[in-house]
């Protein structure tokens, strides 16, 4: 009898347990999975490209119902959560059953000429967005700023100029139509990165591959404290001197 007891206890021992599991993970699953979204446009507005990405998130987010919340991590919510216009920016666990998801709208920056056609569109920071047959901007019909011969290796060089560029002028596309790597015409020299505006004035940084921040920096300061006169044409460079000053020659051929 006292073996028998003892077997009822364990029984119902392992029958609360299971149950508590069972009700715990019902109690914890996820049910609901909202993303929240922050648009380019200051009034909300979304660009339909923004609205597909995200519709698709929301899509793939859904497989994330009814699996326990402690089980899904950061990372896990952060891979369902970037598409083409759409990109990542936090999530968060609201208990018992709750995901809250934010995704910030991608805007098209750059553009470079596809091997299969047409023109492969990048982010600010030269991540691939889509492939489209015009370089058109999405959100104003205006061209991308166009990439020519830069290698990808250099691409994280770009961005950094390009952010410096947007923080002297506050818009890129508005301020640059190319930006291209050509070979130094001296001898011996590095390549050089050339940036030409929209104004018609080229931005050359010569020998890019060292000290191209600084060397970029340099080139806007002098653009903005040029005259108007000089920015219609020609080409400003930027090069290190001996003693690793920065020089900037103005389309005159005067130094500054």
């Amino acid at each position: 009898m006292k073996y028998i007891r003892k077997a009822i206890i364990i029984v119902l021992a392992a029958v609360f347990v299971a149950a508590v599991a069972i009700g715990m993970s019902v109690i914890f699953a996820v049910r609901n999975v909202n993303v929240f979204t922050v648009a380019y446009d200051r009034d909300g507005n979304v660009s339909a490209e923004f609205a597909a990405a995200v519709a698709k998130i929301e899509g793939e987010l859904s497989s994330l119902r009814g699996r326990i919340m402690s089980g899904i991590d950061e990372e896990t919510v952060a891979s369902l959560s970037e598409d083409g216009y759409a990109e990542f920016v936090s999530c968060e666990k609201v208990l018992p059953c709750t995901i809250n998801v934010t995704v910030r709208e991608r805007t098209e920056v750059f553009a470079v000429s596809s091997e299969e056609g047409g023109y492969d569109v990048l982010d600010g920071g030269l991540g691939f967005m889509a492939n489209k047959p015009f370089n058109s901007n999405n959100l104003d019909g205006s061209p991308n700023v166009l990439l020519e011969n830069v290698p990808e290796e250099s691409y994280p060089l770009i961005a950094q100029t390009a952010e410096l560029m947007k923080e002297k002028v506050s818009s890129v596309r508005a301020f640059a139509e190319s930006i291209s790597v050509a070979p130094s015409e001296l001898s011996g020299r590095g390549d050089s990165l050339l940036i030409k505006l929209r104004c018609g004035l080229t931005l050359e940084i010569r020998e890019y591959a060292s000290s191209a921040a600084e060397k970029a920096e340099a080139l806007f300061d002098a653009f903005g404290a040029m005259p108007d006169s000089l920015k219609l044409g020609g080409t400003m460079y930027c090069l290190a001197s001996e003693d690793g000053a920065m020089r900037v020659v103005l389309p005159d051929g005067t130094y500054l």
